[in-house]
C-alpha cells in the first residue's frame, strides 16, 4: 500500500480530520477547468485514496469563486476531445472509475458543463446558496457524456431534464435542491464546516457496510450509455455544425448552426 499523497500540480490535497481527505481543485486562472493534466492527478488522487484504509471520506470542492467551469474547451476542441478522456473511458474526470469510497462535493461555486458532471458523478453534493449550475455544451455544438444524462433521466422529471440539457440555462441553487439535485444548502461561509459534518456522520458507521449500501444503490440506478452516447458523439462529429463549432471558437464569435 502506497501512503505517500500523489505529487500533483492543480489539486491541493490535506487531511483536516481523521479519515478525511479534501482534494481541492486549483486551477483558478482558468476557473478550474479540468484539462488532461487534472484529470490524470484526480485520478491519481481517487487510486490512492482507495487504498488507504484509514480514509473513508473524499471531500471534493475548488479553490476561488467557481466549483469547476468544465472542461477546458480549448482541449475540448483538440482532436475530438480525446485528451480529455479518463483512463477509463469517462468524459469527465471520475466518469467509470472504480472506487468504493464517499466522495462529498462542496460546491464553494457555480458548475457548469463537466463541471456539473464531476459533482453529481460525487455521493452528496452540498453548496454555498450563490451558485449556480448549467450544462451549457448545446450551445458550443458538444454534448455533455460525462454522466449527465443518465444522472438526470433518473434523478428529475423528464422536462426538467430536458430543460438543463436542451436550453442549457443555469439554474439557482435553491430550485437544485428543491429538485433533489442538491443535499445541502449552506451559507458560503459554513460550506467547509456543513461538509466535515456530514463526513464526520457518515464516518461513525460501519465503513465496509457504507461502503457496500453505496455500491447497491448505484447499480440499481445504473444504465449504460456507453455504446449509444459513442454512436451520438460519432455522428456529431462528423456534421458541418461540429466543424462551424470549431471554426467559431477559433475566430471567437457565435457559431452559426446549420442544422446538418
Amino acid at each position: 500500500m502506497n501512503s505517500e499523497q500523489p505529487n500533483t500540480q492543480l489539486i491541493r490535497c490535506d487531511r483536516p480530520i481523521p479519515h478525511v481527505v479534501r482534494l481541492t481543485l486549483h486551477r483558478p486562472t482558468a476557473r478550474n477547468a479540468y484539462n488532461a493534466v487534472m484529470i490524470s492527478e484526480l485520478e491519481q488522487c481517487l487510486s490512492w485514496c482507495e487504498q488507504q484504509a484509514d480514509i473513508r471520506t473524499v471531500i471534493l470542492t475548488g479553490s476561488g469563486t467557481v466549483f469547476c467551469g468544465g472542461a477546458d474547451l480549448q482541449e475540448a476542441f483538440t482532436d475530438g476531445g480525446k485528451g480529455l478522456v479518463n483512463s477509463h473511458g469517462g468524459f469527465n474526470p471520475l466518469q467509470h472509475l472504480p472506487r468504493r469510497k464517499i466522495w462529498i462535493a462542496a460546491l464553494n461555486g457555480h458548475a457548469f458543463g463537466g463541471g456539473l458532471e464531476l459533482a453529481l458523478e460525487c455521493d452528496f453534493i452540498i453548496a454555498a446558496e450563490q451558485v449556480k449550475i448549467a450544462l451549457p455544451e448545446v450551445k458550443h455544438g458538444l454534448l455533455p457524456l460525462g454522466g449527465a444524462i443518465g444522472q438526470l433521466a433518473t434523478r428529475l422529471p423528464v422536462s426538467i431534464a430536458r430543460e438543463m440539457l436542451l436550453i442549457g440555462e443555469p439554474m439557482d441553487a435553491q430550485r437544485a435542491l428543491a429538485l433533489g439535485l442538491f443535499y445541502q444548502l449552506v451559507d458560503a461561509a459554513e460550506l467547509t464546516d456543513a461538509a466535515l459534518a456530514l463526513a464526520q456522520r457518515l464516518n461513525r458507521n460501519a465503513p465496509l457496510a457504507v461502503q457496500a449500501c453505496n455500491a447497491l444503490l448505484k447499480q440499481a440506478h445504473a444504465q449504460d450509455l456507453r455504446q449509444s452516447s459513442a454512436a451520438e458523439l460519432k455522428q456529431l462529429q462528423g456534421s458541418g455544425d461540429y466543424q462551424e463549432s470549431l471554426l467559431a471558437f477559433s475566430e471567437k464569435r457565435a457559431p452559426l448552426w446549420r442544422g446538418k
